[in-house]
């Protein structure tokens, strides 16, 4: 599932490329403490490889990442998953827990910023799949209750950001969803909830003896 010389994950196991959303590097820095001791320095090298790639494949000025990248970072187009859609709302999400557990980095702050920028001035109900350059497609976000909860779990890489409060407001006058397509919304919101509320923890190892 990881490419063995540039340690980034793949798709899936039989192809070449990445999704910038699969990059986890506050899980490997985990694995790097606590997996098979053969393994340690993998994942160690696995989670500085993840961070480095997040700022290759997420766009310099919009913060937004396409769902499928190529291992450079650029938007891999294949079958339409370049741009900035429903896999890549993680990407916000997973470099806010990087630095609530691992303290981050300037570029994690500087991305949180961005991408809530980006999204300060649109309404929920109008959000949209867009280039990763920020141009919008006619077609609408298919999960924009899941959208709002990822920006928001993005301040905790920028508490005292310019739209970190306003997108937690945002997010707690949200309500779950119901119906059709509500599996991922309502996911990636639980997972917003225990961040933000300081409850998606790490559970130490039992201590043997």
């Amino acid at each position: 599932m990881w490419n063995p010389e540039n340690k980034l994950i793949k798709f899936i196991p039989n192809c070449e490329y990445s999704d910038p959303s699969y990059h986890l590097p506050h899980f490997y820095e985990l694995f790097s403490l606590w997996a098979n001791e053969e393994d340690r320095s993998f994942w160690k090298e696995a989670a500085e490889a993840s961070r480095e790639y997040l700022t290759l494949a997420c766009h310099p000025e919009t913060g937004l990442a396409p769902e499928y990248a190529h291992y450079d970072g650029t938007p891999n187009n294949e079958r339409g998953f370049g741009h900035f859609y429903s896999d890549s709302y993680r990407v916000a999400a997973n470099v806010g827990l990087d630095t609530e557990w691992f303290g981050g980095n300037e570029w994690e702050t500087e991305q949180a910023n961005k991408i809530q920028a980006f999204f300060a001035d649109k309404d929920p109900v109008d959000y949209r799949r867009y280039t990763i350059s920020g141009e919008a497609f006619e077609e609408k976000s298919l999960h924009p209750v899941g959208l709002v909860a990822t920006n928001a779990m993005a301040s905790l890489a920028t508490v005292e950001g310019p739209y970190a409060k306003s997108s937690v407001d945002l997010f707690w006058n949200t309500k779950l969803r119901s119906g059709e397509r509500r599996y991922y919304d309502n996911c990636l919101f639980l997972f917003a909830l225990l961040a933000l509320s300081g409850n998606f923890k790490i559970w130490l190892p039992k201590q043997e003896g």
